[in-house]
């Protein structure tokens, strides 16, 4: 053998590369819209009015609302995983459970990237109009996840909602209510809340200022637990490339590194809504 079957590596990485059990896939996938390794996405504009009996007495026409889509055509980022390095891949190739262990490792990883980079772009930094921010203090946790679903309820949001929980504000809830705590590992909603756990969360300040993403956590700063709706963020996924050096003279090993186009973010680019957050 020359060298390896991509096609054979690859179909590893690109078979299912959000599992079920990763709150990311609580998103709409949108890799049906990829071309060329571009996402073309169109906001919403806004509805029109509705107006009752306005031909009572009135010959004016109906006025006309702007309803047109907002385009947006974004490039999808590139994620590379470092060389690992293997002895005798060519004959890894032939044995399907050694060769899914190798590429295990690299989906794996890339998989935990953009589980950080969903968490990151899902969490509000601000209260808005269509984002609640909730700094919890010694405040109780059940009372803060009840006020954000009464922020979406507030909205007519009551479907396709999720939360999004680090580990030390699961450990708050069972504190509180071991009842709860119990039914939420049994599988049932939270108030309206679908719930998934997550601890590569973002970072606030102590002032409630939202961190940079890959920010190192210091002393004083609050971590977040976050919310969203499904239908207004996405995930999608464009080429998979492999890349492979046999035999390498520095290392006397054959190498392996994948590169992965891919992106997450929010359906609604330029102005975020329906988005909750809960630091402490």
């Amino acid at each position: 053998m020359a060298g390896l079957l991509k096609e054979v590596w690859i179909a590893g990485i690109q078979e299912n590369p959000i599992p079920n059990t990763s709150f990311v896939s609580a998103s709409v996938d949108k890799s049906e819209y990829v071309e060329n390794n571009k996402l073309h996405l169109a906001e919403a504009g806004i509805e029109p009015g509705v107006h009752e009996d306005y031909f009572n007495g009135n010959e004016d026409d109906l006025p006309i609302a702007s309803v047109d889509d907002i385009p947006h055509e974004v490039v999808l980022k590139t994620y590379s995983t470092e060389r690992t390095r293997h002895r005798d891949l060519q004959e890894v190739e032939l044995s399907y459970n050694k060769r899914a262990s190798v590429t295990a490792r690299h989906k794996t990883s890339l998989a935990k990237n953009l589980g950080v980079r969903a968490a990151f772009a899902w969490t509000p930094a601000t209260n808005t109009t269509y984002n609640k921010v909730i700094t919890l203090g010694a405040g109780s946790i059940i009372d803060a996840i009840i006020d954000l679903q009464a922020h979406y309820n507030g909205l007519d949001m009551y479907d396709n909602l999720h939360i999004c929980l680090k580990a030390a504000d699961m450990a708050k809830i069972r504190k509180e209510n071991k009842v709860l705590y119990k039914e939420i590992l049994k599988g049932e909603d939270l108030y309206g809340f679908k719930v998934w756990q997550y601890n590569k969360t973002p970072l606030f300040t102590s002032l409630g200022v939202k961190k940079a993403f890959g920010a190192v956590k210091e002393a004083g700063d609050l971590q977040a637990s976050f919310t969203w709706c499904s239908d207004e963020t996405f995930r999608c996924f464009g080429d998979t490339e492999m890349y492979q050096t046999l035999r390498s003279a520095a290392s006397q090993a054959d190498e392996i590194s994948f590169a992965q186009r891919a992106l997450v973010g929010n359906i609604r680019a330029t102005t975020p809504k329906y988005l909750g957050a809960i630091i402490s």
